[in-house]
């Protein structure tokens, strides 16, 4: 508790010593430090405020302004920054929503191709000469469907 209220009385004024008063206490326990200076000032503020439990910066912030310069002005360079840090590791965070997104869904498989009907062998009806039993001279008709000659004919055969 003394340790406390030392922190409180002594380091909490000089925390920015470049500008802005005493870092605000948040009600989570966090600190809001705004300095006249680089961020890097108000983090060395942050070093002494939290000085045995280190801190976490939850939000910061640098922000440089140049004035003037124009038609042979002066330039001015303000600068500025600010930091929300919480003493020690462990900063309050906001709850995280998850977004879960569907699970993808496999494709079906495209349908196998229905096969292919095999090539005519032949044009339905057309006739071509063949070699039948015995070696005898015919003919032979292709079949209504286009898919084989019939049996080589030779016509009757003399006995």
């Amino acid at each position: 508790m003394q340790r406390a209220v030392w922190v409180v009385t002594f380091l909490v004024p000089a925390a920015c010593s470049h500008g802005a008063g005493s870092p605000a206490r948040q009600a989570d326990g966090g600190y809001v430090l705004t300095c006249k200076g680089p961020l890097t000032d108000c983090l060395h503020h942050a070093e002494r405020l939290c000085r045995d439990a280190g801190y976490t910066v939850a939000e910061a912030r640098d922000v440089r302004d140049v004035l003037g310069g124009e038609s042979g002005q002066s330039k001015i360079v303000i600068q500025k920054s600010d930091a929300t840090i919480y003493c020690g590791t462990h900063a309050p965070r906001p709850p995280i929503e998850l977004k879960r997104e569907p699970a993808p869904v496999a494709a079906a498989a495209p349908p196998a191709p229905a096969p292919k009907p095999p090539a005519p062998a032949c044009v339905p009806g057309a006739a071509q000469a063949c070699i039948g039993p015995a070696g005898c001279t015919g003919g032979q008709a292709c079949s209504s469907d286009g898919s084989h000659f019939e049996a080589c004919d030779c016509g009757s055969t003399p006995h």
